[in-house]
């Protein structure tokens, strides 16, 4: 199963709280600053089908993506 990567793409996406989330090589959520907190907004897999995450890599993801937001 492929693990899940954070990625923040420029610095203002990480002013407006964005960062991608990667499964392989599909994307699989972005982050979203909703209410003043960060929200994950997955969106529908290519094939229709339903992802299946590891929960460890998607923490650690979260995790990541949260550090790389707040670097900016």
């Amino acid at each position: 199963m492929p693990r899940v990567r954070a990625l923040v793409v420029s610095p203002e996406e990480a002013v407006d709280g964005n960062a991608e989330l990667w499964c392989g090589g599909e994307l699989l959520a972005i982050t979203v600053l909703h209410e003043g907190r960060l929200h994950l907004r997955l969106d529908p897999r290519r094939d229709g089908e339903p992802w299946l995450i590891d929960t460890e890599t998607l923490a650690a993801a979260l995790d990541d993506a949260t550090r790389q937001i707040a670097a900016y």
